[in-house]
C-alpha cells in the first residue's frame, strides 16, 4: 500500500517532470514493451504491460505513433533542454556508425534536478535525432523495452553502470549541476570505461523506482570474457532461468547451460496473444526465473548467449514483480532442453511438451 500512494502521488504532482509515459500517455512507474515481428510500420503494434497488468494489452496505435508509451517518454529527450541530462546510446548509432569493440547496449537516460527515467532497449539506429520515428530496420524482428522511472539519487548508480559496460554515446548534454554531483557522467561523456589498473569487472547495484519497486542492476565490462546470464545474473539471483536473445548470425551459440547448481535455458519460441514466432525472429534480450522457490524474476538486458558476446560489454535489469512474472512466464512457449534428465526445466508450462519430444533422446542417454 505504501508504494501504491507514493506512485499517486507521483503521478498527480509530476505533470512536468520527467518519467516513464504509459500508453494514454499518464505518469508510471515503470513498463515493459515487446514489439513482436512485423513487416511494416503500418502494423508495428506493440504489447505492453505495467505494474498494473494481469496480461499484455495489445496498443492501439503502432509503435511509429509518437503520443503512445515510448514516444511520448521520449518527449523530453527531443525537447533538447539545456537544463536536463541527457545520454542517449547504442551500439548501432541512428547515423549508421558501428561500435562491435564497445559494449553491446541500448538506451536512452534523461533526467532533471528531481526524476528521470532509464529507457532500455534492443533496438538499432533508434531512437533517430530530431522527431520520434521507429526505424524500419526495427520492424523485421521482435523487439524489446524496458522504461524505469527513478529519483535523481540513482543517477550515480546508473552512470556506473553504462561506464562498465562501455555504453557509446551518440546524443548528450550534461549540465554543471550533474557534471558536479556525478563525476561519472563526465566519464561516460567522454567514453571513458575501465582504466588497464582496474581488475574487477563486473558491477552489481541496488537502487529503487520512484514508486519504490527495487532493482538489481548487473553490468560486465568486456574484460570478464564470460557470459553475462550463465555466470553473472542466475547465480547471483539464485534461480535458474529461462533468457529469450538473439541467438542467429554466425555466431557460436551457448545453447542451454545446466550445473548442479544453477541452470540457464534458451528459449526457443514465444507466444503472445494471436502471436507466435521463433526466437530466430526475435532480436530482444530478457529473461524470467522459474516455477521453484517463488522468487518471480524478471530480467531484461544487452547481451546475446553467444560466444561473441563475452567479448562485448553489457548488462541486465532485474526484479521481483509476481505480475509482469507471469506475463512474461506465459510468453515462453518452449526452451532448448539440457541433456540431463536430473536438471530439466521448472518452467511447468513447457515441460510436458519438451519431455514429450525429447523423452526417447534422454531415454537413450539414461541407458
Amino acid at each position: 500500500m505504501k508504494e501504491l500512494a507514493v506512485l499517486l502521488l507521483f503521478t498527480k504532482c509530476t505533470k512536468s517532470i520527467i518519467t516513464c509515459r504509459g500508453l494514454a500517455g499518464e505518469a508510471v512507474d515503470w513498463y515493459a514493451v515487446y514489439k513482436p515481428p512485423s513487416t511494416s510500420n503500418s502494423t508495428a503494434f506493440f504489447y505492453y504491460a505495467d505494474s498494473n497488468s494481469k496480461n499484455w494489452t495489445l496498443s492501439s496505435l503502432p509503435i511509429s505513433n509518437g503520443k503512445t508509451a515510448i514516444g511520448a517518454t521520449l518527449e523530453e529527450f527531443y525537447k533538447y533542454d539545456q537544463k536536463v541530462f541527457v545520454f542517449a546510446y547504442n551500439d548501432h548509432s541512428p547515423s549508421g556508425g558501428v561500435d562491435s569493440y564497445r559494449g553491446h547496449s541500448k538506451g536512452v537516460v534523461v533526467f532533471d534536478k528531481q526524476t528521470g527515467f532509464w529507457l532500455i532497449h534492443s533496438v538499432p539506429k533508434f531512437p533517430k535525432l530530431g522527431s520520434y520515428s521507429y526505424p524500419v530496420t526495427g520492424m523485421k524482428f521482435g523487439q524489446m523495452f524496458l522504461c524505469l522511472t527513478l529519483p535523481l539519487q540513482f543517477l550515480g548508480n546508473v552512470g556506473e553502470h553504462l561506464r562498465y559496460v562501455q555504453a557509446t554515446p551518440f546524443s548528450s548534454n550534461l549540465p554543471p549541476f550533474f557534471a558536479e554531483r556525478f563525476p561519472v557522467l563526465v566519464n561516460i561523456a567522454k567514453k571513458q570505461s575501465l582504466t588497464k589498473t582496474d581488475t574487477v569487472y563486473t558491477k552489481i547495484s541496488k537502487l529503487s523506482t520512484v514508486g519504490g519497486m527495487k532493482l538489481s542492476i548487473f553490468a560486465k565490462h568486456k574484460k570478464f570474457n564470460k557470459d553475462l546470464w550463465f555466470d553473472m545474473v542466475a547465480p547471483n539471483l539464485g534461480t535458474n532461468l529461462a533468457v529469450e536473445s538473439w541467438m542467429n548470425g554466425g555466431a557460436d551459440d551457448l545453447e542451454s547451460t545446466c550445473t548442479d547448481r544453477i541452470s540457464v535455458y534458451d528459449v526457443t519460441s514465444v507466444t503472445l496473444p494471436n502471436v507466435f514466432f521463433n526466437s530466430s525472429k526475435d532480436h530482444s534480450k530478457w529473461a524470467v526465473s522459474d516455477t521453484t522457490g517463488g522468487k518471480n524474476m524478471v530480467c531484461v538486458g544487452d547481451l546475446n548467449r553467444q560466444k561473441s558476446q563475452f567479448r562485448r560489454g553489457g548488462g541486465a535489469v532485474c526484479f521481483r514483480h509476481r505480475g509482469l512474472w507471469k506475463i512474461l512466464h506465459s510468453t515462453v512457449k518452449s526452451v532448448q532442453p539440457c541433456t540431463n534428465i536430473n536438471i530439466l526445466s521448472c518452467f511447468s508450462d513447457i515441460f510436458t511438451l519438451a519431455l514429450l519430444i525429447l523423452l526417447p533422446i534422454i531415454l537413450f542417454d539414461i541407458n
